[in-house]
C-alpha cells in the first residue's frame, strides 16, 4: 500500500470539481472534524509563506511545543508536506490514514462534487495526523489561498499574510489589489492577523476587510524596524530588530540561517506571530525564540548542494522571487561566472521576470522539469526572449536537468557558481539527484533517477 499510496496521490491531480470547500468539508466531516480539535496557525500569501511557516515552527518547536507543519508543494517525496517537530509523516502511517479516507474520496468522485484533487486530500490527510498526534499547534501553508483553498477551514488562532504580489494571476487576478481580496477572504471573524510588509493598495485591501469582520490586525512593518544588517554570508544573515517608535525600545541581535535579505522579513513576521501567540498563552523564552529562527531551514531556497563550483538551488518562481534572486546572488555569494541553469512553468510575466535575473549570467541554460504538474513554458520561446533583455555570452536549452547540467559543469571553472531555479519543480529534481550524492559533478541523467516513491 505505501507505494500505491504515492501513485494514487500523484495520480489525483488538481481535483475534477468546481472550486468550492465542499469537498474539503465533507472528508473533514468523514474524519469527524479534526480542525476543531486544533490550534492552527494559518500562513497565507505570495512568497515567504513556507519560509515563514518553516520559522514559526521552529520558534514553537525551541519552546518545546509539540508542532504541525503542513507546506506545498513537496520538492522530492509527498511526506515531506506533513511534519511533526520536522519530521515527515512515514509511509505507513500516510498509507493507513488514506486508506481510511479512501471511501470518502470515492464517494465524492462519483457525484456532482467531482473528485478533490491531491492538494484538498493532502490537506485533509494533514488535519487527520496533526489531530491524532495530539500537536500543540499546527501550522498550515495555504496553497494558492483565497476563499476556495482547501486550508481555509476552521478558526485559526492566528492568521499570517506574508508578502502579497502578482503570481497565479489567470486564477486570482490580474492586480496585486485583486489578488490581495482573494486572499483577504480567509480573515476569520474576530480573528487575529498578523501582516508581513505590504505595497500600500494590498494593506489598504486586508484592512478593509480586517475591519469588516471585527478582526484585529498586527501591522509588522508597523510594529517592528529592523536598524541594522550585521552579517551576511553563505552561513546565513544577522539582523538587529527593535520594536517601532512609541513601543518600547528593546533591541534584539537576531541570526537567521536562511540566505536572502527577504528572509530578515520573513523572520520578522514569525517573531510577531511569537509574540502574539505569547500574548494568548503560549509559554516560550527570548532565548527558545532566537534558538527557534537559528535553526530553522528550508531546503530548496538559496541552498548551497555543492562547492566547486559552487551550486545553489532557489525556488524562485514567479516576478517578486526572481526579484529577490537577483538581489540576493551578489550579496551572499562571489563567482568568476554565474551560470544559471533554469525552467520557467504556467504563465507568468516571462519577459520581465528575466529582465530581472539575466544580466547578472555570463550563460543560461534553460530546460523542462520532468515532474511538472503544470505546463513548462517553451524552450524555444524562451530562447527568443531572453536574446532581447540580455547581453548574456551564452544561452542555450536542454531537454533535461541532467543534460543542462553535464553541459554547465563542463564549462565551469571551481570558481564559478551554477544556480538552478525558475521552478519548484526542479528544484525538486535537482534536490533529488544532487543532495545525496558525494559530490556535485556525479548528477544522475533523468533516464536513470531512482523511483520516489
Amino acid at each position: 500500500m505505501m507505494m500505491e499510496a504515492h501513485i494514487y496521490l500523484a495520480a489525483l491531480g488538481p481535483g475534477q470539481g468546481p472550486p468550492g470547500l465542499e469537498r474539503i468539508n465533507i472528508m473533514l466531516n468523514y474524519l469527524g472534524r479534526p480542525e476543531k480539535r486544533l490550534s492552527v496557525v494559518h500562513v497565507v500569501g505570495t512568497n515567504g509563506k513556507g519560509s515563514t511557516a518553516q520559522f514559526i515552527s521552529s520558534i514553537l518547536q525551541a519552546a518545546g511545543k509539540k508542532v504541525g507543519l503542513y507546506t506545498s508543494p513537496h520538492l522530492v517525496k509527498f511526506n515531506e508536506r506533513i511534519q511533526i517537530n520536522k519530521a515527515a509523516i512515514d509511509d505507513d502511517c500516510l498509507a493507513d490514514l488514506l486508506r481510511k479516507l479512501y471511501p470518502c474520496i470515492e464517494d465524492l468522485a462519483s457525484c456532482e462534487l467531482g473528485r478533490p484533487g491531491m492538494f484538498e486530500v493532502a490537506t485533509a490527510l494533514a488535519l487527520d495526523y496533526f489531530a491524532l498526534a495530539g500537536v500543540d499547534y499546527a501550522v498550515l501553508e495555504a496553497g494558492l489561498g483565497g476563499r476556495y483553498d482547501a486550508t481555509h477551514v476552521g478558526q485559526p488562532v492566528v492568521t499570517v499574510f506574508t508578502h502579497i504580489d502578482l503570481d497565479h494571476t489567470e486564477i486570482l487576478g490580474e492586480t496585486v489589489e485583486l489578488i490581495a481580496r482573494e486572499k483577504a477572504d480567509v480573515i476569520p471573524v474576530g480573528g487575529t492577523i498578523v501582516m508581513a510588509p505590504q505595497e500600500s493598495g494590498v494593506k489598504g485591501v486586508i484592512r478593509k476587510v480586517a475591519r469588516a469582520r471585527r478582526a484585529r490586525i498586527i501591522d509588522v512593518e508597523e510594529t517592528y524596524e529592523v536598524t541594522s544588517v550585521e552579517k551576511t554570508d553563505q552561513t546565513g544573515t544577522k539582523f538587529r530588530v527593535r520594536a517601532a517608535s512609541g513601543l518600547p525600545q528593546i533591541e534584539r541581535l537576531l541570526q537567521v540561517g536562511l540566505l536572502g535579505l527577504h528572509q530578515v522579513t520573513n523572520a520578522v513576521t514569525a517573531l510577531a506571530t511569537a509574540n502574539v501567540l505569547m500574548e494568548m498563552g503560549c509559554t516560550m523564552t527570548e532565548d527558545q525564540v532566537l534558538q527557534g529562527l537559528a535553526t530553522a531551514r528550508w531546503p530548496g531556497r538559496l541552498e548551497i548542494v555543492g562547492t566547486e563550483p559552487l551550486v545553489v538551488l532557489d525556488g524562485a518562481h514567479n516576478l517578486d522571487g526572481f526579484r529577490q534572486l537577483a538581489l540576493a546572488l551578489p550579496v551572499y555569494f562571489t563567482w568568476d561566472r554565474l551560470h544559471l541553469v533554469m525552467a520557467i512553468v504556467g504563465e507568468k510575466p516571462v519577459q520581465t521576470m528575466l529582465e530581472l535575473l539575466l544580466p547578472l549570467a555570463d550563460t543560461v541554460t534553460f530546460t523542462t522539469p520532468q515532474t511538472s504538474r503544470t505546463k513548462p513554458q517553451d524552450l524555444e520561446y524562451l530562447l527568443e526572449i531572453s536574446g532581447e533583455v540580455a547581453n548574456t555570452k551564452e544561452i542555450g536549452t536542454a531537454q533535461t536537468l541532467g543534460e543542462a547540467y553535464t553541459k554547465v559543469v563542463q564549462k565551469a571553472s571551481s570558481r564559478d557558481l551554477i544556480c538552478i531555479c525558475g521552478s519548484l519543480y526542479l528544484v525538486g529534481e535537482a534536490r533529488h539527484q544532487l543532495v545525496d550524492l558525494p559530490c556535485s559533478a556525479g548528477i544522475l541523467h533523468h533516464s536513470a533517477e531512482i523511483d520516489r516513491a
